[in-house]
């Protein structure tokens, strides 16, 4: 029987959080984020090439970036929705999430602490992604959720100004 890639992407999770966490012990916060913000930034590189590859090339900067956060995000099994849109931004409904789900799994107090777990272990690795397809794109988080019921929001923006 072939498991579901949420489930995969959750268990992957799990260990990459169970493994930040002996980083912290033995490194220190800021130094095991530092370092996986390096590895981010590596992944980002590379997650551009292949999205330049296959998405198609009349896209506008903006839904270049919404389509890469839909594949990054859907590919890893996250249940997500285009909530809102206007001329510089695309916002996201995330409903089941296997990063969150994997966070749970290990402990984590996610309504006092999870915006700092995925805006330290999940986000840069979007946002890298983002902006080596173009420097003006960003992601950020609007709402995140305090139980499973709830949801996240999920901001891709296009900043003119950038």
């Amino acid at each position: 029987m072939m498991i579901p890639m949420f489930e995969g992407v959750r268990r992957a999770t799990v260990l990459q959080a169970l493994y930040m966490m002996k980083v912290i012990e033995r490194h220190g916060t800021d130094e095991a984020l530092e370092l996986l913000d390096q590895a981010a930034e590596r992944q980002g590189v590379m997650a551009a090439r292949e999205m330049r590859r296959t998405l198609p090339p009349d896209l506008s900067p903006l839904e270049a970036g919404a389509e890469a956060y839909r594949r990054l995000m859907g590919d890893a099994g996250a249940e997500i929705t285009e909530h809102r849109r206007d001329g510089s931004s695309v916002t996201f409904a995330v409903r089941r999430c296997p990063f969150y789900e994997a966070f749970l799994d290990v402990g984590v107090d996610c309504g006092m602490f999870l915006s700092g777990l995925c805006g330290n272990l999940t986000l840069p690795s979007l946002q890298h992604t983002l902006r080596h397809l173009d420097p003006r794109l960003r992601v950020e988080a609007m709402v995140t959720r305090e139980s499973v019921e709830e949801l996240c929001l999920e901001r891709v923006v296009l900043d003119e100004a950038g």
